[in-house]
This record gives structure tokens, C-alpha cells and sequence, in this order.
């Protein structure tokens, strides 16, 4: 069966952390993207328009042979990224170990960065481990799992949106007037502020597509 591991580790270990300024920018996959399809070919930025230059030339320094704005609003662009190969890090040791594992989330900035990754089995994800001890790579993990028959919770959400909206509600997110705030909330999940204001989106428009659908 299946396993779900969600984890943390330094902005070092994955190029868009690397390539991203420091400051206030942060990136968030787009999509689930099998990592032997090529990796990591779609993300989205949160950055002013000097850190967009900055971090595209970076991407290139990174081995990527194109950097291509898909969209583009007031508040983050759609990036399409093609790689000569598979950069140094977490995505390319996920890479290396068979048994098609796929990315389900991964956001962050050029400190830190969380991932939420499907492998095959436990062997497969034992590998993973062996893999970033023999690099280097320090893993935070924070949950590990195996998913329901159909591969998520109720409704449609992953384990992670469904702990953030359950600590959302308890903490009084919802509430009118609100009890708390997105950073004090996020301080409490010990993740950044634009990390839960993008798995909350995920987690809403999850529920919408399952429930209303």
C-alpha cells in the first residue's frame, strides 16, 4: 500500500529555494507532477518584480534551459520550467528511487521548504531515507501515513489540509469576527504564512470539487 510522507527541509536542498531572494518570496507547486515526467516543470512565485529577475536568472544558473511566465497577476506568476536534468536535492533523490513517486504539495521560501510526497510502498520510502542520509539531506518529517482506498481523506483533502482546517475551526479562523489570525494560526502549525494561506485554498477548493460537485 501506498504511503504519504509529509516532511521539511532547508530552502538548499530544492532549486527554487535556492533561486529565491531572500526576503518575503515564496514558490508553491502547481500541481501533482510525477517526478520521473520530468521535475517539477510547473510553480508559482510570490515576489516583487526585481525578484522575479532575480530568481529567474537563478532557475538558469540551476541548469533550467527555459523560464517561461505562463500567467501573470498583481500578486505571483505561473512559471513553466524546462530542466537539461533533474537539480541537486530532494527532487532528484526522490528521482532516483524507483517505483513512481509523485509530489501532492510542496511550497515554501529560501529558508524553508514542505513537501507532501506519495511513494509505492514503505520500501520505496525507506530508500528515500537511506538516499538523503548518504547526500546530506536533513529531513523534518512531520506526518507520515497510508491514504484511504481512494488515495486521500473525506472529501478530497490530504491529511495536512485536513489537520489545517480542523485547527482553523478550532482556533476560531472561521469565526465571526475571526479569534485569530492567518500568521498567528500558521506560528501554530509551525509553517509560514503564505504556506497556510495556500494549503487553506487548496483545502477549500478540495472541498468545493468533492462536495459540491
Amino acid at each position: 500500500m501506498s504511503v504519504i510522507l509529509t516532511f521539511t527541509t532547508s530552502g538548499g536542498d530544492i532549486p527554487f529555494g535556492r533561486a529565491l531572494p531572500a526576503g518575503d518570496a515564496t514558490a508553491e507547486l502547481d500541481r501533482v507532477v510525477p517526478l520521473s515526467d520530468g521535475a517539477l516543470p510547473y510553480v508559482w512565485v510570490h515576489a516583487t518584480d526585481a525578484e522575479y529577475r532575480r530568481f529567474e536568472d537563478a532557475l538558469r544558473s540551476e541548469g533550467a534551459s527555459d523560464v517561461t511566465v505562463v500567467d501573470e497577476f498583481d500578486d505571483r506568476r505561473l512559471y513553466r520550467i524546462t530542466w537539461d536534468e533533474v537539480p541537486d536535492g530532494v527532487t532528484r533523490t526522490l528521482s532516483e528511487v524507483d517505483g513512481g513517486i509523485s509530489l501532492l504539495q510542496a511550497s515554501g521560501d529560501r529558508d524553508t521548504w514542505e513537501f507532501e510526497a506519495r511513494f509505492p510502498d514503505q520500501s520505496a520510502l525507506s530508500t528515500f531515507n537511506d538516499r538523503c542520509r548518504e547526500v546530506g539531506i536533513d529531513l523534518d518529517v512531520t506526518s507520515l501515513y497510508q491514504p484511504d482506498p481512494d488515495g486521500t481523506s473525506a472529501h478530497g483533502l490530504t491529511e495536512s489540509q485536513r489537520d489545517t482546517l480542523v485547527a482553523a475551526l478550532d482556533s476560531g479562523y472561521y469565526d465571526i469576527p475571526r479569534s485569530t489570525t492567518t500568521v498567528e494560526l500558521a506560528e501554530t502549525l509551525d509553517i509560514s504564512d503564505q504556506s497556510l494561506s495556500e494549503r487553506l485554498r487548496r483545502a477549500h477548493a478540495a472541498l468545493v470539487e468533492n462536495t459540491l460537485r
